[in-house]
């Protein structure tokens, strides 16, 4: 069986069209979560520094855009595990399924 072939049955799969479709809603889903967290962060620092500059406490140096900023880190970490814990149990099955069913 050739490369074009395999390929075409692929594509041409019912399935393999749910598995894009799935696969783009949840990238676009994380996409904009991701975007819109750090948007908002930038968006604060442009229209309201003050907010940011704010001291953790009274006799500390540390503004409050240190924890914010390590919050967003761990938020974006915990996106990814997402999208790699879906990709393994929902996508990769999935994927497989499809590959097998049109090389047969």
């Amino acid at each position: 069986m050739s490369t074009d072939t395999t390929y075409g049955r692929i594509v041409n799969h019912p399935r393999y069209a749910e598995l894009v479709g799935r696969r783009k809603r949840l990238a676009w889903l994380l996409a904009g979560c991701t975007l819109g967290v750090f948007f908002s962060f930038v968006l604060i620092i442009a229209f309201s520094p003050s907010i940011l500059a704010t001291p953790v406490s009274a006799s500390g140096v540390t503004t409050i855009a240190v924890p914010i900023g390590v919050a967003m880190i761990i938020y974006f970490w915990i996106l990814t595990g997402i999208y790699v814990r879906r990709a393994s149990r929902d996508f990769d099955g999935l994927s497989d399924q499809i590959v097998r069913e049109a090389l047969k």
